[in-house]
């Protein structure tokens, strides 16, 4: 296949280079020193504590260049950058920015963690060319166009806007096994909405409150253990008032996979807010906020941990 990625973070960085050496063709969209690194060394990935592996893909450096190696374009554009930003309306813009131009208008894959950001992918593609996603693996950033990946798990859980006949998409299939050949289990689910509002259960509930805590997960799931569940039970309150049908024990689940955690992990959003960064804050924690105002569920603990968090930043 001729996949585009947008990002050479983390996501990105493994995803492309595993995509690579499966003998796809993949063009990945990077600016700055990581658009430099693309250039002069590849993609590198360290798995575990072995050594290093350079990968190389094709760089581009707007989305005009998003096209095959022969100028056709692309089949599916993967969208892997962090949704980051202050505002609704800046995240809107930055997607814009990235994804705007992409000759041959292929289909655009997110993977942010967000309950809101593929609304603003469509905003600006279209219903028809988005598909929500979901990433699940332990992915570190370790500088630009590097990533160290802590196994067993990678996937991505990917469906069609409307749910419904996802299995049945011929590219969408074809996408999920192009990344399972590569490494990364790529899976299709007509309830792709639920999927995206258990992922938020999971690592929007633990970064908020690891950063809040400033602690690991191995804190979080024993003294603060009420406090995680209390966050949890909200989004599971505002999926289901939203129209989402999670399963009924989606929370219990959740809080298996954090005792499955390593007790020192943390996620991606409590190290940037450690650093001092605002991140992903507001698209993950506001989104919860914003869809529990809309369908008229209040969410307490979600407000807590935001202003807490918003006061320490400022």
């Amino acid at each position: 296949m001729r996949i585009g990625i947008i990002g050479a973070g983390a996501v990105g960085t493994y995803f492309g280079a595993s995509l690579v050496k499966a003998g796809h063709e993949v063009t990945v969209l990077a600016r700055g020193e990581a658009l430099d690194r693309l250039r002069s060394r590849g993609l590198s990935v360290t798995v575990g504590e072995a050594e290093a592996e350079f990968t190389r893909a094709r760089p581009a450096e707007n989305a005009s260049q998003l096209v095959g190696a022969d100028g056709r374009p692309l089949d599916v554009v993967l969208l892997a950058v962090k949704a980051t930003g202050a505002t609704v309306d800046e995240r809107r813009s930055q997607i814009s920015s990235m994804v705007e131009g992409i000759p041959g208008a292929p289909v655009i894959a997110t993977t942010q963690n967000s309950v809101e950001v593929h609304r603003l992918v469509a905003d600006v593609v279209g219903e028809e060319r988005t598909w929500p996603g979901v990433v699940r693996g332990y992915f570190i950033h370790t500088g630009p166009a590097e990533v160290r990946f802590i196994p067993p798990v990678a996937s991505y859980t990917v469906g069609l806007w409307k749910g419904e006949g996802s299995s049945g998409d011929s590219l969408l299939t074809a996408f999920a096994g192009a990344l399972t050949g590569a490494g990364v289990e790529g899976i299709v689910r007509d309830d792709i909405w639920c999927d995206i509002w258990e992922k938020a259960m999971f690592v929007t509930c633990f970064g908020a409150l690891g950063a809040v805590a400033d602690r690991p997960m191995g804190v979080l799931r024993t003294t603060l253990r009420s406090s995680l569940r209390a966050l949890m039970e909200e989004v599971d309150a505002v999926a289901h008032a939203g129209g989402v049908p999670l399963a009924g024990d989606a929370v219990d689940r959740t809080m298996a996979s954090c005792d499955a955690q390593p007790e020192d992990a943390t996620s991606s959003m409590q190290r940037d807010i450690a650093a001092g960064l605002s991140g992903e804050l507001d698209s993950q924690v506001g989104a919860v906020i914003r869809a529990g105002d809309a369908c008229g569920v209040e969410t307490p603990v979600h407000d807590l941990v935001d202003g807490l968090l918003r006061l320490r930043l400022n």
